[in-house]
């Protein structure tokens, strides 16, 4: 018995598990959280509503932080009765989708390296470069984005935009193969990969599991499109599944999500309206009236939702996030009983876990 973590490089963040072995194998396994906990939920019951914002995208999910943002303003618009503009909608989802796809890419790399295909890993790093880059042209930042507002957005996308876009994504796509062919179809990456950390679709279901790694194990859910918010019903996308449930099928799920983003954001961009990009009337003080609400939004690890209780004040009187690394986290004894401790680095990956929404 030995333990893995909390700062061991392969956990993805400061992940503690405690291993119990025979020789190279894995008999039994216990996650541990709470190294990276930061009080979020508490820290919101003492900011104002727009206060709360900036604390989203620092203290959770920070690889897709435009996520953070977006969950918790949809529940506060839904306490204060805010009807979002459309072209605001349109731009939170071009936003949000550059930032699962710089996401899925940095997910995908970091398995690159951890298994040795280092080259694999810095392509896709050129193209996450290129994709924070658009971001930062928008947002102003390149990681902890604070773009989304109670009502829209902070500002409008700058002149040049889709046309940066557009050739953002054609370069994307003029890799994509290349990619494919480096790893996910390399025959080295198939032996390491193909049927390790098998995962059911009724046990996805029973433990919770949600995004990627649900739908690896062949069940076609998606909230974008099975629970439809923002203005997603308006675009034409595919919710690409695996068939087995294993490492290899959740990892040629992000690379297939990563092209139906890209086609989501084309259609965005061809069909956004004009029209202002924040609501009239928000106040800098809002009150909104007793009561509570719950958004949820598909974020690149899964079903990420926020749930607000107001007592009539201009604080919230509690704030709950439903992040999906926690929930994925205690698939891991599932996953790994039985597999070497090579696959377990491997597993770990495949889930795709970011420990600032996990201990938030």
């Amino acid at each position: 018995m030995f333990n893995m973590g909390p700062i061991h490089p392969a956990t993805h963040g400061v992940l503690r598990l405690v291993v119990e072995t025979e020789g190279e194998c894995v008999v039994g396994l216990t996650p541990y959280v709470g190294y990276m906990h930061r009080s979020l939920e508490k820290i919101a019951e003492n900011r104002t509503y727009h206060q709360v914002v900036p604390f989203t995208d620092r203290t959770m999910d920070y690889a897709c932080s435009i996520m953070n943002n977006w969950v918790y303003c949809m529940a506060a618009e839904k306490l204060l009765g805010i009807k979002v503009p459309e072209r605001a909608e349109y731009i939170r989802v071009i936003v949000g989708e550059l930032n699962r796809i710089a996401s899925h890419l940095i997910s995908l790399g970091s398995m690159g390296n951890d298994t040795g295909a280092v080259t694999f890993f810095l392509w896709t790093m050129v193209d996450r470069e290129r994709i924070l880059k658009l971001l930062e042209s928008v947002t102003g930042a390149r990681l902890t984005y604070c773009f989304m507002r109670i009502g829209g957005v902070a500002r409008d996308l700058p002149e040049g935009f889709a046309e940066a876009t557009r050739e953002t994504l054609a370069l994307l796509r003029a890799d994509y193969q290349r990619f494919l062919d480096l790893f996910l179809n390399a025959h080295i990456w198939k032996k390491r990969s193909k049927g390790v950390g098998v995962l059911g679709s009724a046990d996805a279901i029973r433990l919770g599991a949600a995004g990627p790694t649900l739908r690896g194990s062949n069940v076609q859910w998606d909230l974008r499109r099975d629970f439809s918010y923002s203005v997603y019903n308006k675009f034409d996308f595919t919710v690409p599944t695996g068939a087995n449930g294993d490492c290899w099928d959740r990892m040629q799920v992000r690379f297939e999500e990563i092209e139906e983003s890209a086609r989501i954001i084309e259609q965005a961009l061809e069909q956004i309206p004009d029209g202002p990009c924040i609501a009239e009337g928000v106040t800098r003080l809002p009150s909104p009236p007793p009561g509570e609400a719950y958004a949820r939004v598909e974020s690149p690890r899964g079903e990420l939702g926020c749930f607000l209780v107001s007592d009539g004040s201009h604080k919230p009187y509690r704030m709950k996030i439903r992040p999906p690394a926690f929930y994925h986290i205690r698939l891991l004894p599932h996953l790994c009983q039985g597999v070497t401790l090579a696959d377990l680095v491997i597993i770990i990956a495949t889930i795709d876990p970011v420990m600032g929404e996990c201990d938030r």
